[in-house]
């Protein structure tokens, strides 16, 4: 009876132990700013290569390098206008530069140099053009809007390799619309499934990234061209509405913040509310965990936080001074919630392993 006691009492200590292990994940302390990249240039939009540890920012003429370590500028990229969108491959080590207007430049990270571009023309659009990478698949998705009737509004494909056109996602119905309107795009590189957001309905489009071809199409109770998936829960983030990736069906319609950015890594949510809120959630339950109050406020139409998630540090791009303020996310609460949960489940099992090479010798000595 013993025995099956503290069986039964070990089995209850590891369950509630891996309970805690899983919301460890989630766990984060204050936030912080521990440093501030000052820049002779405006900045328009961030991203993050998390291989190499540098940070891209599309600036009014180009693109510059940042090291993650030191915070210096490595590199200075020319182009011919503005960057309004960055999109890494960080398996291929290539960044992506949308140029303004223009063309998409296609740039070798291992010596920050222009290699190629990508031919597709750029609309002059103010609230920057979406990009995205598939990192497994080695495929670039750009937005391609028309004001022409009868041509569709779309998502076009290239391959990373040739950077050639291999495919066009043709958001339904937009071929009958008059206007200009607007479309964004988001990438979950787990199940290879592509949304596309077009503002000429309020509605959400899937596409299945190996066949290309429409899946399924929605109306969030909440709508904005940006799209955003988390790839650890796979949500997808419309406005203020979340939607389970697979079905499209809303399971939230309300969070705090506006979303920016997302770590699917430690599966935490990073809002802002366009005034002097930067806020950090639980990409579960949406419950704010942490927030920081800045001294300046986000613009909405760039992309304006990259994400480390290896190094738990955040870039904002504060396009009002010149500066991209660094926010480390501070992991030491979950470290040690991991370090006591270890050491429970250690002495649980020692004291299993005593209890049950105790109990022959026992019933043996009762015999006798």
């Amino acid at each position: 009876m013993k025995k099956k006691t503290v069986s039964s009492a070990f089995v209850l200590i590891l369950l509630t132990l891996l309970t805690l292990v899983a919301s460890v994940r989630a766990s984060v302390g204050p936030l912080q700013i521990v440093a501030t990249i000052t820049l002779d240039k405006k900045p328009e939009c961030i991203a993050v290569n998390e291989e190499t540890n540098l940070v891209y920012v599309g600036v009014e003429d180009g693109v510059m390098a940042i090291d993650g370590n030191s915070y210096n500028i490595v590199a200075d990229i020319p182009l011919e206008a503005k960057v309004i969108g960055l999109a890494i491959n960080p398996q291929t080590n290539r960044i992506y530069a949308v140029v303004y207007g223009e063309r998409v430049a296609v740039i070798d990270g291992a010596n920050n140099q222009i290699v190629d571009e990508i031919p597709e023309s750029i609309f002059d659009s103010p609230d920057g053009v979406g990009i995205a990478v598939n990192p497994f698949t080695n495929l670039v998705y750009i937005e391609d809007r028309t004001a022409a009737m009868g041509h569709y509004d779309r998502v076009v494909v290239y391959s990373g390799e040739t950077n050639q056109l291999v495919a066009s996602l043709n958001v339904p119905g937009s071929n009958t619309h008059t206007y200009m309107e607007e479309v964004g795009l988001a990438i979950n590189p787990e199940t290879n499934r592509i949304y596309v957001t077009w503002s000429g309905n309020n509605t959400l489009h899937m596409f299945d990234g190996n066949s290309n071809e429409f899946m399924e199409t929605v109306k969030p109770s909440s709508f904005s061209e940006r799209v955003i998936v988390n790839a650890y829960t796979n949500y997808v983030y419309v406005g203020n509405a979340v939607l389970d990736g697979e079905t499209l069906a809303e399971v939230l319609s309300d969070y705090e913040g506006y979303l920016e950015a997302v770590d699917p890594v430690n599966n935490l949510l990073y809002t802002v509310d366009y005034i002097d809120g930067f806020y950090a959630l639980n990409g579960t339950t949406h419950e704010m965990l942490t927030n920081l109050e800045l001294d300046w406020h986000f613009n909405s139409y760039t992309d304006c936080i990259g994400v480390n998630c290896e190094t738990a540090q955040v870039y904002l791009v504060d396009n009002s001074d010149n500066q991209i303020p660094v926010v480390l996310i501070p992991e030491f609460h979950a470290l040690i919630l991991t370090m006591l949960v270890l050491s429970m489940v250690t002495a649980a099992f020692f004291l299993y392993r005593r209890t049950v090479s105790e109990e022959p010798i026992h019933k043996q000595s009762s015999v006798q």
